[in-house]
């Protein structure tokens, strides 16, 4: 049988949303179908006076059609006179008032203008009169984001790749959000796949270039940085900066043991630094120094009670050491103080199911999802259980490809999902041994030199599927 493995990691302490604007569709007899068309090309390569004209023309000709209106409409908002837009939008919806595209597009002038709920409010009509719209549900997730709303946002965003898996808008939106989350791999992926669903989409292109700014940033503030602390007389502070800022670096590339070092030299400016001791014992976790490590989280906690990163990784290195019990306590205490602080729950899910307690493992899953929707660790896990209780294969493998659609370098979601279309025992609708054979090799790829037991099954599943072409 398969078994993918739970997902524990430890945790250390814009973007351009876009309405999507549907073109008009020139379906109507009475209609100068001539001059709408040519109006819409004329709009969409920038000659907005002749567009304006010819659609100006159109609706003169059929003033009581309201894809005439439409088509003005969408010349005014190509030429940016939105408002005017809007009133030609709100004009056809007068004459059709089942019009979902109509409501969608009135919704995204609004939306121009800053009108969020008024904006909203138009969405939610266009869903009502067809729930499968993918522009109009991106639509409204960008409506709801810029009214606090992530989670739902992120919700609609999905939904509308669910309608339109191609859907460039809404996965370029998903990478807006894992940006805004320091989910930079998986942003850049979002934006690298928005481009290629629609090259013409500007707004992913230009999320993509913004991204690689922030990161041409961060090297930039390094060697700032650097050169401050060289500076004679810079404080400890300042000389701290740049060793903190390498030492990062060097634990996301998986260099641990120089990573502690430089955090250590930094702690040796800066010992009352409670974010620092924290950073500096998730390395020591890592490199299995469970002692050091709670002896510096123990240092931070005392310094910054209120620190919850610290808490939750001493839930953590308890789960390493195989101390349960103090374990859950560390995780629920935590959950008690601050009930969104999702990571928790999702520890506590790793380990409920590690005690077998299936039915609440799953339920701190979901927590953990419902709160962090973009977190794909978790999105992982509660696809895995809820398999484990019974759930079905299509169900299972959809959430292994979104986990991996939120972040392609979760190694483990490769594994599980390549064993899934490996798996004789998967129906034949959802077997494909040629992808099995492309995520359980990208599993290899990534996987750590320890896991020995996933690449066990990796290779073993590999040299199945050979034997069998």
């Amino acid at each position: 049988m398969r078994a993918p493995p739970l997902l524990a990691r430890r945790g250390v302490a814009l973007a351009v949303l876009l309405a999507a604007l549907a073109v008009p569709r020139l379906a109507v007899a009475e209609m100068r179908r001539d001059l709408a068309a040519e109006a819409c090309r004329a709009a969409g390569a920038g000659e907005h006076d002749r567009a304006l004209a010819l659609s100006q023309e159109v609706v003169d000709g059929a003033p009581d059609d309201a894809l005439a209106w439409r088509v003005r409409g969408f010349v005014l908002s190509q030429a940016t006179r939105t408002s005017e837009a809007l009133e030609a939008y709100d004009h056809s919806l007068a004459l059709d008032p089942q019009s979902a595209v109509a409501a969608n597009n009135a919704g995204a002038m609004l939306l121009k203008l800053d009108r969020v709920e008024e904006a909203l409010a138009r969405f939610e009509d266009a869903l009502r009169m067809d729930p499968q719209y993918a522009d109009a549900r991106n639509n409204r997730g960008a409506a709801l984001e810029r009214l606090g709303r992530t989670v739902e946002a992120v919700d609609d965003y999905r939904e509308a790749l669910a309608n339109d898996p191609r859907h460039a808008r809404a996965r370029s939106n998903l990478g807006a959000v894992a940006w805004r989350r320091g989910k930079l791999r998986a942003a850049a992926n979002a934006f690298r796949q928005a481009a290629s669903f629609d090259p013409r989409f500007q707004g992913a292109q230009m999320n993509l270039a913004l991204l690689r700014e922030a990161v041409a940033d961060e090297d930039a503030h390094l060697a700032a940085s650097e050169q401050a602390a060289a500076v004679p007389g810079a404080t400890a502070e300042v000389k701290a900066r740049p060793l903190v800022a390498r030492a990062g670096r060097l634990a996301r590339d998986g260099e641990l043991e120089p990573a502690r070092d430089l955090y250590l030299q930094a702690l040796a400016l800066t010992p009352r630094d409670a974010a620092l001791l924290n950073n500096l014992a998730v390395v020591e976790d890592q490199l299995g120094l469970d002692r050091e490590a709670l002896l510096h989280l123990g240092e931070a906690l005392t310094l910054d009670g209120a620190l919850l990163v610290a808490r939750n990784n001493v839930g953590i290195v308890h789960v390493h050491r195989g101390e349960l019990d103090i374990a859950e306590s560390a995780f629920r205490d935590l959950l008690r103080d601050a009930p969104r602080f999702h990571r928790a729950h999702y520890n506590l899910g790793v380990l409920l199911a590690a005690r077998g307690q299936a039915e609440a493992s799953l339920a701190s899953f979901r927590e953990a999802n419902r709160l962090a929707p973009w977190d794909a660790e978790a999105a992982y896990n509660l696809a895995m259980m809820r398999r484990r209780l019974g759930g079905d294969i299509l169900s299972e493998r959809r959430g292994y490809e979104h986990a991996l659609q939120l972040d392609d370098n979760l190694a483990e979601a490769h594994l599980a999902l390549g064993m899934l279309l490996a798996d004789p025992a998967t129906p034949n609708g959802l077997r494909d041994p040629v992808r099995a054979r492309t995520h359980l090799t990208r599993f290899l790829q990534m996987a750590r030199p320890t896991d020995e037991d996933g690449r066990m099954q990796a290779e073993g599943w590999l040299h199945w599927l050979s034997a069998r072409r």
